[in-house]
């Protein structure tokens, strides 16, 4: 069997000396290899890698780029587990994602019907199936199709293979072709439907809710209401908000005096989540239990 074969023809006036801006193509080349490549890991596990190569091919009033997919096996001897070849598992993830003719339950066609409207429930069919509702409008797919569009991965691949150069002005299309029927496109996506494949913000999930005893030098103190100090714990340096209303109390009646790098021993609230650009965190001081000064002193008596 030979790999998957697909073509992905960007056209329209922007395109008609068959250039198309690097800085377009390569976002949209790479975002292919990613869909690929994640769609595999979840049909496949560690299994397979699927990647993808590229040949040129140009025509006219358009610019094309060949795809051709292939799988290469991390462990040659559990290929045979799935009762098939490498190249049976590619064509499959290519299926999934609607880059070859197969039909029209992909991930590219379920886009296409969501139209960015949320879903409202799901209910399980047979056989592995799932109908998905938009309050009475309903889609039927695979489930491993619906959790693939939950991967925030395969989504941003969309977004850069399909959405970001129909935004480009002079581009109208996008299609993909199967070279041996290029009169017959597999999908023909036009630039008011780019904005179908925009990939959505993702939210915010907690992963860590902790409170601790530590010890904290005070690299800045901020005595405007609301403002944060700037703390370090011998490791790194962090803003902390200050909820002890009796050490603020204290402050505000100059019974407390500072000096940088004093030692401020805390309970300390601390709270991470994850979020599309990496962890954030937030430090909470929730009681100062000790304050001690930076100044060195000379121990006076004998031991």
């Amino acid at each position: 069997m030979k790999p998957a074969q697909f073509q992905v023809v960007y056209d329209g006036p922007a395109l008609e000396h068959h250039e198309m801006n690097v800085n377009d193509l390569a976002p949209a080349l790479l975002a292919i290899g990613v869909l690929m490549e994640e769609v595999g890991n979840a049909l496949h596990g560690d299994k397979f890698k699927i990647g993808v190569s590229v040949k040129g091919s140009f025509k006219t009033g358009c610019f094309g780029v060949e795809m051709v997919a292939s799988a290469k096996s991390l462990i040659l001897d559990a290929i045979d587990i799935f009762n098939h070849g490498n190249t049976s598992a590619v064509l499959n993830a290519a299926a999934i994602v609607g880059l070859i003719k197969c039909s029209s339950d992909s991930l590219i066609g379920i886009l296409r019907w969501l139209k960015n409207r949320k879903i409202t429930h799901t209910e399980v069919i047979d056989d592995g199936r799932v109908r998905v509702f938009i309050d009475e409008d309903h889609y039927d797919t695979e489930q491993i199709t619906l959790k693939l569009l939950q991967n925030y991965k395969i989504r941003k691949a969309f977004e850069d293979m399909l959405a970001k150069p129909l935004f480009k002005e002079g581009i109208e299309s996008v299609a993909i072709i199967d070279p041996t029927e290029p009169e017959n496109p597999i999908v023909f996506i036009e630039k008011a439907e780019a904005g179908f494949f925009v990939a959505p913000e993702i939210g915010e999930e907690e992963i860590n809710d902790q409170t601790t005893t530590v010890n904290l030098q005070i690299a800045s103190a901020a005595f405007i209401d609301g403002n944060k100090w700037r703390f370090s714990d011998g490791s790194q340096s962090f803003y902390a908000e200050i909820l002890d209303e009796g050490f603020l109390r204290r402050i505000n009646n100059n019974e407390e005096a500072f000096a940088k790098n004093d030692i401020l021993k805390v309970k300390m609230r601390i709270r991470q989540w994850l979020t599309a650009k990496g962890m954030r965190a937030e430090y909470s001081v929730i009681e100062v239990i000790e304050h001690r000064s930076s100044l060195k002193q000379i121990d006076l008596f004998r031991h």
